[in-house]
């Protein structure tokens, strides 16, 4: 049985608190439940192999309350291998209090949801001390925090420091343990130098001096963890590599202390194999650190761009302090050349501030006051002042940081393999060193002591849990850290595993595939010919008022039209937006409907005589809209949104990957039709309304299709959370970086190819480095073991085990590396045109 203590949020009366202790008490495992309303707090006895804290949790939200939860995230030194970040987080798991823990070999950090009723972040910080690893605690910033960067970075080039310089003295002390070994085999001329200038004993006594020096030297960083790892009776790389040298290293003193107790034949000292392992290891160790370091490279450049100090004005004086300490509504000076320090609106001066570190546009944006603009962002010419309104973690950079930097410490699918294999791996691998030992000790061929010492320590420093802890996580910190500077933003990293398994493309058409800016094209009343008629004013008059308090962007052509033909827009009364239908109000005395022929028909008025004249409109890729007064239709309206350049070369470039690319929109078939013509697009489910986009996606997964859905991460909110995934499209400083799984910074299509090229290559990449580390230990553990011996001769030397281990890591490193590679330019072939439908006219331009 367990103790929990759960913080409870929304509780206002003793009938809340009642029933919330009735929805925890019927729960199967709970023996006891207890809530308080004064101190808002449950406690729950429950059996931990019946029911989970979670199921716990979700059964107080389903009551209608809010389980009061934490994040905690802490940096951890001392991981070596998966079997150091696996013990790390089966302890965390096993705290009180704990929902779920998850701990990154690549990053060094752990993610901890927990309780904050139940325990402390100094509760998990022991418990990683307990573990016998050093917990590093960031800083109050979070996710993204600059300090914390510097701190991990200062800790990292401290470890790099104190790495190299033992691979040094490693080096510099095992040469001369291989001279006194070996150097006689090959050169005859140092044998009879060395037994010259002293007898043999006294060079192995120096062998045995040495290689106690490197290993309780630079070796002690495997030692120590190691015996800690057995104590806690979870044996890791450490413990391998320290039982393997240990055991090559004692047997070798024993012989060289009672050489009586073996045959002569079997009186082989083992240093150089000890020292030489510990010295290859320790290099490989060196080159995985330096590879680690690379993978975060990406956000190093992001926390790179925020600024350190701000330059802001209290009391009509420049005072600059860090960035920190700016607070909304400072008054922020910004000089030519210097970065933005936070997200704010220009209160003063005009320039051109360089934002392609988020919209990937190397043209500078002009800047006045009211505009706004992003942190991180660079003003090129004049003197800007800007009123803070984003500060800290609020701010669009911070948010970037904080999305990629949740996507690289998650935990994938497809490393579920490798996490059940990691937790075994360990024990399997001394088990087999074991077997190995006593098998070619009792039937090995004589002197049957050699083969199997050398056997169990080849088993034993051979194997190698650290590539296949580092398969995934480094992988996905590359993949995601190269998406994000290619614009692709992954809100957590299980999207890029199903992004990579998607089969269906469904786009949204307005200001996803189309520019959505829409234009008025073509107004024609029933009575009345040409823009000066009379019956032409009026409607261009009556559709304005009607659209006036509208944000549609359709809304906004028309008004834009009346307003650039000189039109005075009257007030209107009682005005009613029917989602999906269009708009009505009372405009001097007059009841005005506007809206699609759906519209019409619902409130039966009669279009025939412009239903032909909106079917033509409808063929050019316009969208009619119809104009009724009193309950009769004066006229047919048409409004145009162009097709983005890129449109048509993105889709023919997922057709060209076997994509199905649908799309979705609310507009009238025709004008969708013309529109995915253009585009290239086949499958056409138009007149769909708001809440009818994600039924259309769950018709599709319905056949078996695995969907993507492509919005702008507002209207289509719906949709884009009944995908498989949902990408949501930005326009530079608007990212709607919580409503999908995926967000493009820049508003540019293309950018969907790159984020579906990135999530392909990097699972590709992942299951490369799986396969490599499992092919790794299944074909070098059975040739340490000797099993071919007999049969081959074949046997692997341990000096060589020991390079070979110390290379497995690096090589999955630097596979993942290969992903920094990316170009976003490569992935839409360059000779492809843009769409080549032209714009439509526009038949009043609105006045700038």
């Amino acid at each position: 049985m367990k103790q929990l203590e759960l913080g409870i949020g929304g509780m206002t009366c003793a009938s809340c608190s009642s029933r919330v202790e009735r929805a925890l008490g019927k729960l199967p495992g709970v023996e006891h439940a207890t809530v308080n309303l004064a101190t808002e707090r449950a406690s729950v006895e429950y059996d931990a192999h019946a029911i989970t804290p979670e199921a716990i949790l979700a059964a107080v939200t389903d009551a209608g309350y809010i389980p009061l939860t934490d994040d905690y995230e802490v940096g951890i030194g001392g991981m070596t291998c998966a079997s150091c970040s696996s013990r790390i987080e089966r302890a965390l798991n096993n705290l009180p209090g704990v929902i779920e823990a998850s701990v990154n070999l690549a990053t060094e950090r752990a993610m901890v949801r927990y309780l904050p009723a139940s325990l402390e972040p100094g509760d998990i910080a022991r418990a990683i001390e307990d573990a016998g690893y050093e917990p590093r605690p960031l800083g109050d910033g979070g996710l993204g925090d600059e300090a914390d960067e510097d701190r991990e970075a200062a800790a990292r080039r401290a470890s790099l420091k104190a790495l190299r310089r033992d691979v040094w003295i490693a080096t510099l002390l095992t040469l001369p343990v291989l001279i006194f070994s070996m150097g006689a085999t090959f050169f005859t001329s140092i044998e009879h130098g060395l037994t010259a200038l002293a007898p043999a004993p006294v060079w192995d006594w120096a062998e045995a001096i040495l290689t106690t020096v490197v290993l309780f030297g630079p070796g002690r960083r495997f030692f120590r963890p190691g015996w800690i790892a057995y104590r806690h009776l979870a044996p890791d790389m450490n413990s391998l590599v320290m039982t393997g040298t240990g055991a090559a290293w004692l047997f070798s003193f024993v012989v060289l202390l009672f050489p009586g107790l073996f045959p002569p034949e079997a009186r082989n000292l083992y240093f150089d194999s000890a020292a030489v392992i510990i010295t290859v290891i320790l290099y490989g160790k060196f080159l995985e650190e330096i590879a680690k370091g690379r993978t975060s490279a990406a956000i190093k450049k992001l926390v790179g761009l925020q600024a350190k100090t701000a330059r802001v004005l209290r009391d009509g004086r420049e005072e600059e302090i860090p960035v920190s300490r700016v607070k909304p509504g400072d008054l922020i000076v910004v000089r030519p050349g210097e970065r933005l320090p936070v997200d704010g609106e220009v209160r003063e001066g005009e320039s051109y501030v360089d934002e392609s570190m988020l919209t990937g546009e190397p043209a500078p944006a002009a800047k006045r006051p009211g505009d706004k603009v992003v942190g991180g962002t660079v003003n090129q010419h004049g003197v800007l002042k800007v009123a803070a309104t984003q500060v800290g973690k609020q701010t669009v950079l911070a948010q970037i940081i904080r999305l990629v930097e949740r996507a690289q410490g998650s935990k994938l699918p497809i490393q579920g393999l490798a996490d059940r294999v990691v937790r075994v791996f360990t024990p399997v691998v001394i088990a087999i060193a074991l077997i190995s030992f006593f098998a070619w000790l009792a039937f090995g061929p004589p002197p049957a002591i050699t083969l199997a010492l050398v056997s169990a320590v080849a088993v034993l420093v051979v194997a190698c849990p650290c590539a296949m802890g580092l398969a995934t996580p480094a992988a996905i910190m590359v993949g995601s850290g190269r998406a994000a500077e290619l614009g692709v933003l992954y809100r957590k990293g299980e999207a890029l595993e199903a992004l990579s398994h998607v089969d269906t493309i469904v786009f949204d058409k307005t200001g996803t595939l189309t520019q959505g800016h829409p234009r008025l094209t073509d107004l024609d009343p029933v009575e009345g010919t040409g823009q000066g008629s009379e019956a032409y004013a009026q409607a261009l008059r009556f559709a304005a008022a009607v659209e006036a308090g509208s944000e549609h962007p359709l809304a906004r052509a028309i008004v834009q039209a009346a307003n650039a033909d000189a039109q005075t827009i009257p007030e209107v009364s009682a005005f009613q937006a029917i989602p999906g239908y269009g708009v009505q109000a009372e405009v001097e005395g007059h009841r005005v409907l506007l809206g699609a022929d759906r519209f019409m028909h619902r409130e039966n008025i009669d279009i025939a005589a412009l239903q032909e004249r909106a079917l033509g409109l409808s063929h050019e890729g316009k969208t009619p809209i119809y104009l009724a007064v009193d309950g009769k239709v004066r006229a047919v309206l048409a409004v145009a949104d162009a097709l983005k350049a890129e449109s048509a070369a993105v889709i023919a470039t997922l057709k060209e990957k076997g994509l199905h690319v649908a799309m979705i929109t609310g507009d009238n078939r025709r004008t969708a039709e013309a529109i995915a013509r253009r585009a290239g697009i086949d499958e056409v489910q138009a007149e769909i309304l708001p809440d009818g986009k994600a039924a259309a996606v769950i018709a599709l997964q319905k056949q078996g299709r695995k969907v993507a859905f492509v919005g702008d991460g507002i209207n289509d909110a719906p949709a884009l959370a009944q995908a498989e995934v949902g990408i949501a499209v930005g326009t530079g400083t608007d990212i709607a970086i919580e409503a999908a799984d995926v967000t493009l910074t820049r508003d540019d299509l293309a950018g969907v190819v790159t984020a579906l090229s990135v999530a392909q290559r990097t699972m590709s990449t992942i299951r490369g480095n799986l396969f490599w580390a499992f092919f790794y230990n299944i074909l070098l553990i059975p040739l340490a073991t000797g099993i071919f011996y007999p049969f081959f001769g074949w046997h692997l030397n341990p000096m060589v085990a020991g390079l070979a281990m110390g290379f497995s890591s690096v090589f999955v490193l630097t596979n993942s590396l290969r992903l920094r590679r990316l170009r976003a330019s490569a992935l839409i072939p360059a000779a492809r045109v843009a769409a080549d439908s032209p714009a439509p006219d526009v038949l009043v331009q609105p006045a700038h």
